[in-house]
Order: structure tokens, then C-alpha cells, then sequence
């Protein structure tokens, strides 16, 4: 609890105001739009739990750096939270437009959106590493700690959001 606190102290009124905000008005707002959107309570109900499992996964993985690797949880860190909600709803984008353009077509099957969502994931998990193994060349200490925690939990929030999606859509 004291690394949250930390973290928290650390912040001014402004960050504070501003990232209870995002996060309180996208949290509803993601699953609404997904269900007006699809008109598919599954995947209304899928985004919900992609969206906590990315909470999760953040302080998770916060806790484990400051705990098991004993690193100063820093400002460059805020940022993590706002990147890996990025990438989940892009993760999320894909998965609801695809559905959205082809639920109407005859023939359409879950199994379908389950293969396209797997190029999706793969394209994005191409993407996400070229772009942090770059960003990462010449950076050093916390900033390359910053780099390289926020693409692997990117990437674990990309497949276990696929594990997520074929386990829950297509049981």
C-alpha cells in the first residue's frame, strides 16, 4: 500500500484531477459504446473485463518492481497506466469493428472473428515490440526499465486478451 501512496503524494492536484477523470469516464464509457456498437452483450461484457484485467495487470506489475526488483517507482511511470490502456483499447477496436462490419454478413461465425482478432493481435504485438526494442536503443536506467515494463505488460494485455476472448466467446 505504501507504493501507491508514494506514488500518489507524488502527484500533483492537476495529474490527480486529470487521471481520475480519464480513467472514470473511459472505464463506463468503452462498454457502453461496445454494446450500442454490437448490440452483443459478450463482447459489452468482454471489453469490462479487458479493461480490469488491464488495472490488474498495472499494479501487478507495479507492485512487483518496486517489491521483487526493488526500483524507485518514478514519474515517468504515470505514463504506464495511459499506454497500456492505449494499446488495450486499440486491442478492443479491432475486435468490435471487425464484428461490427461483418456480424450482419450470412455465414458469419465467432470462429471467424476469433481468427481475425489472432492476425489483429499478431500485427499489434509486431508493432508494440518494434516500436518499444527502438525506443529502448538508447535509453538507460529507469527509462529503459519504464520501456521495457510497459511493452511486456502491452503484450501480455494483447494475448491475454485473446486467451480472454476464445475463452470466453467461444466456449
Amino acid at each position: 500500500m505504501e507504493i501507491f501512496l508514494d506514488l500518489w503524494n507524488n502527484w500533483t492536484t492537476l495529474e490527480k484531477i486529470s487521471g481520475l477523470s480519464c480513467f472514470c469516464i473511459i472505464f463506463p464509457l468503452l462498454p457502453i459504446a461496445v454494446k450500442v456498437i454490437t448490440k452483443n452483450k459478450p463482447l459489452s461484457i468482454f471489453s469490462t473485463l479487458s479493461l480490469l484485467s488491464t488495472a490488474l495487470f498495472t499494479l501487478i506489475g507495479i507492485v512487483a518492481l518496486r517489491i521483487v526488483f526493488d526500483l524507485e517507482i518514478s514519474h515517468i511511470f504515470l505514463l504506464t497506466p495511459l499506454v497500456l490502456l492505449f494499446v488495450n483499447i486499440l486491442n478492443i477496436g479491432t475486435c468490435v469493428g471487425y464484428y461490427s462490419m461483418h456480424s450482419k454478413r450470412k455465414g458469419f461465425n465467432l470462429i471467424e472473428l476469433k481468427e481475425e482478432y489472432q492476425k489483429d493481435s499478431i500485427q499489434l504485438t509486431i508493432l508494440i515490440l518494434l516500436l518499444f526494442l527502438s525506443l529502448s536503443i538508447f535509453l538507460t536506467s529507469t527509462f529503459l526499465v519504464f520501456i521495457i515494463f510497459t511493452g511486456l505488460l502491452s503484450l501480455g494485455i494483447i494475448w491475454f486478451n485473446y486467451a480472454l476472448l476464445y475463452w470466453y466467446l467461444l466456449k
